[in-house]
């Protein structure tokens, strides 16, 4: 598997609302594969393959959570907006402040020597901490305009076995899978054809996949299906329930927006291929851009699949990449039956 390929978009910072880089990252790695991405402006890209008349949707975002600068003060400490993130997380944080030039901070708070004992025995609250780039005040009001992103300085790292770990994996992988299952299809004949869409702002407002939705409404198109590949809450030593073991496949989401029909293929096919997946129930909306894809227009039918993820919004995700390996052979599988395009 092209470990390399996962670490280069780990290292693009892709905070919602500001996806560029890793858009023009994406155009680029797709054009020296022969394929010509298509510009949706602030909603994302897309490409396709395949032909006809058939058409369907396959759909992940590309950004990352991040904070926000929410004011600074005359010392030229700079306080967040943490959307996404817990706060706990936080502290002695390095991070990259993308404000009219680039500067390097990092997250401060009291010390232990001034807090009385009930603040020491509780967590620091957001307000309380503080982004230190060592500028003076004016300095920093000019070149960190309210709302500026600040996102983790954290190198991709590989672990033992086949997991690594990153900042932004949620849903990196998820985009890693999309570009593999490109490769895996590109030189297939399909049943039809497959808009891929590499959406912006879904930790946010769904921004990129309700423009998708959209699009194929105003145009008249009829879109069959639509695949959407997220991560989810991974096993770890305290979270057992509600999550999914990592290294033992992908979920499919089971829930009352999801299609009940498609569902049922992608468990035949996956235990024709003896692939490793389980079931994830969803008793109402899913928290990804199926739920936006699913309503839109009047009804796309969607399969979710999601990848095991640990420590979602932080900056040490992990994923296993044997999850990723057998997500790329159901999905590969899967695309190319006609039943599932006739479902």
């Amino acid at each position: 598997m092209n470990r390399e390929l996962l670490f280069d978009l780990l290292q693009i910072p892709s905070p919602s609302g500001h996806e560029e880089r890793m858009k023009a990252f994406l155009v680029k790695y797709l054009d020296v594969h022969g394929i010509k991405a298509q510009d949706l402006g602030p909603a994302g890209l897309s490409w396709g393959l395949g032909e006809g008349d058939k058409l369907a949707f396959f759909s992940v975002h590309i950004d990352q959570v991040a904070f926000v600068a929410d004011r600074i003060d005359d010392e030229g400490y700079i306080y967040l907006k943490m959307p996404g993130i817990d706060p706990r997380i936080a502290p002695s944080q390095e991070l990259t402040v993308r404000g009219k030039r680039e500067l390097v901070g990092v997250v401060g708070m009291r010390p232990p020597h001034f807090l009385s004992e009930e603040e020491q025995k509780a967590p620091i609250p957001s307000e309380k901490l503080y982004v230190d780039v060592g500028l003076p005040g004016e300095e920093v009001k000019r070149l960190v305009p309210v709302g500026t992103v600040c996102t983790w300085r954290l190198e991709p790292l590989a672990l033992l076995g086949s997991r690594v770990t990153g900042v932004g994996l949620d849903n990196k992988a998820g985009v890693f899978l999309a570009l593999l299952v490109t490769e895996a299809l590109g030189s297939k004949k399909l049943p039809g054809r497959i808009r891929f869409f590499a959406s912006t702002q879904e930790e946010g407002v769904m921004f990129g996949a309700g423009f998708a939705g959209r699009s194929a409404y105003k145009s008249g198109e009829s879109v069959l299906f639509a695949v959407v590949v997220d991560t989810t809450f991974g096993t770890d030593h305290e979270v057992k329930d509600s999550a999914f073991p990592l290294g033992k496949g992908s979920t499919l989401g089971v829930g009352p927006i999801l299609s009940k029909s498609h569902l049922a293929i992608m468990r035949s096919i996956a235990s024709e291929l003896s692939i490793p997946y389980s079931l994830e129930p969803l008793t109402s909306f899913t928290g990804t851009e199926a739920d936006v894809l699913s309503i839109s227009g009047k009804g796309i039918p969607t399969i979710l699949l999601s990848i095991p993820l640990r420590n979602m919004h932080s900056p040490v995700e992990i994923v296993d990449l044997d999850d990723v390996e057998s997500s790329l052979k159901l999905l590969s599988a899967a695309l190319q039956r006609e039943d599932l395009w006739s479902s």
